[in-house]
């Protein structure tokens, strides 16, 4: 691969003029953005072929997964007032099984391919998985273990849910179907403030669910957003300080991400903190964590030790250059990828965000993809990278015997402009986001794909023209207008 050097007045160019912006995070979709996933035709089969070969050579790592669901119980304002996923209004159980039905139709798709593969984790999302009546918790995990028969002895089994839809029938289930985490959106202690998202939850119903969870030997994570409308550090800290009385060991504290037709967007923008706002947000959040025995995981995980019921598992994958992550389900993403691979057979893609065509798709036997992206070798570095700057911190030595490269070499000029403003600190074997480089991370990840998004855009622009000429000089095909 060849060596990108940005050169530092650009760097510092850069960094000076998105210090101020607001980040927004770049977890589910890693790089690049799902809008340059222009692929119509996903090579599942080839996917398949080169998983086996993989797996036949020692080179596979263990696979992730994850399930999805569309539904979501109906809020005022809608979404949450602030949800950029794809969702469905929750139709009642009935649709919720037949749903569920498609699901374990489109798993046994992948059966063949994933023979022989070690789960090494899973997280059931959505939308709202605690939607589910309890008998269902049963049949998620026989599917899972009809698609995995070997499960990692530390597999974190995450079921992710909002506070007021658990009960103890529904949380016994999903511990004794083999679950071991449930993970609660609660996003706002604070009643009044958790009341802009139109959501019924109360104080009592997450103390109550925690409790459960406790009794039945479950761990629990919560997650808090920061820089709501009308929020302040004081309420922020008084929220971490409940979850740190009630003994809550594994803590998401993330960054509200702001946009589209959201009711946050368009009716409450002028009620966010400002950046900076959430820049003393992040930093008083962070060291009260910290203060309090906390160890910080990555850019937004905070985990106390002691939780006997916790599992170490962050990332989704054991082997940093290798991701295997296998989505199932309505919107669900795929990533697969290998240094070892030949160039181009690297994927992200995303099943159909169309909760018919997805359903069609499962009806005629194909797999339900919408779209996705074939990287190429330094797209998938950048894939990885994305990933490893979200744990924040890159092991030089694994991307070497990886990649080939040297990765502080071939962006030298961006860490050593980090470490100059006190965001990275650069040895010999790593490189590591300190003080507020976590923060930026999602800033960092841009500048480090500048040179490629341009490319991209470029593409995009070129594919687009094509598309109009075509269209122009096709018989039968109209311009536009």
């Amino acid at each position: 691969m060849p060596v990108t050097v940005l050169s530092p007045d650009h760097v510092n160019s850069y960094l000076d003029s998105h210090l101020a912006e607001r980040q927004v995070n770049k977890i589910q979709h890693g790089f690049p953005s799902p809008r340059f996933w222009n692929e119509l035709s996903v090579p599942l089969d080839e996917i398949g072929e080169d998983r086996r070969r993989l797996r036949a050579t020692g080179d596979q790592s263990t696979v992730f997964l994850y399930v999805g669901v569309p539904y979501c119980i109906q809020t005022d304002p809608g979404k949450c007032g602030y949800c950029l996923f794809p969702v469905e209004e929750f139709q009642g159980n009935a649709a919720l099984e037949n749903y569920y039905g498609y699901v374990e139709r489109e798993a046994e798709m992948y059966r063949e391919q994933m023979e022989g593969s070690v789960l090494a984790g899973a997280y059931f999302g959505g939308g709202t998985s605690n939607l589910y009546r309890a008998p269902v918790y049963h049949r998620l995990m026989d599917m899972v273990r009809r698609l995995f028969p070997e499960i990692s002895d530390q597999a974190d089994l995450t079921l992710e849910g909002i506070p007021q839809l658990f009960s103890r029938e529904k949380m016994q289930a999903i511990r004794d179907s083999g679950m071991n985490r449930i993970s609660m959106g609660v996003q706002q202690v604070n009643e009044r403030l958790n009341s802009f998202s139109g959501r019924k939850q109360t104080t009592k119903h997450v103390i109550q669910s925690l409790e459960w969870a406790r009794e039945l030997g479950l761990a629990a994570n919560v997650d808090l957003i920061f820089g709501w409308p009308q929020q302040t550090v004081d309420t922020m800290l008084e929220d971490l300080q409940t979850l740190v009385s009630w003994d809550v060991h594994d803590i998401t504290h993330y960054e509200l991400n702001v946009g589209g037709p959201t009711d946050f967007a368009l009716n409450r923008y002028h009620e966010l903190p400002s950046t900076l706002a959430n820049l003393e947000m992040y930093r008083a959040g962070r060291d009260f964590l910290l203060d309090h025995g906390y160890q910080q995981l990555s850019t937004y995980n905070f985990r106390r030790p002691g939780d006997p019921a916790a599992r170490d598992f962050r990332e989704g994958y054991s082997r940093f250059e290798h991701v295997d992550t296998l989505g199932l389900g309505y919107a669900a993403i795929t990533f697969f990828g290998n240094p070892a691979l030949a160039p181009g057979r690297s994927w992200s893609f995303i099943n159909h965000r169309s909760l018919p065509q997805y359903k069609a798709a499962v009806d005629n036997g194909r797999f339900p993809v919408e779209r996705g992206f074939r990287h190429t070798p330094d797209d998938w570095l950048l894939m990885v990278l994305f990933r490893s700057l979200v744990s924040t911190e890159i092991d030089r030595v694994q991307y070497r015997a990886a990649f080939g490269l040297d990765v502080y070499e071939k962006f030298a000029t961006v860490w050593d402009a980090l470490a100059e403003r006190g965001y990275a600190a650069i040895t010999a074997e790593r490189i590591k986001l300190v003080g507020d480089g976590a923060f930026y991370a999602p800033m960092i990840s841009a500048l480090l794909a500048e040179e490629r998004y341009r490319e991209l855009r470029e593409e995009a622009a070129r594919r687009k023209k094509e598309s109009g000429r075509l269209a122009s000089v096709t018989p039968g095909v109209s311009s536009g207008g």
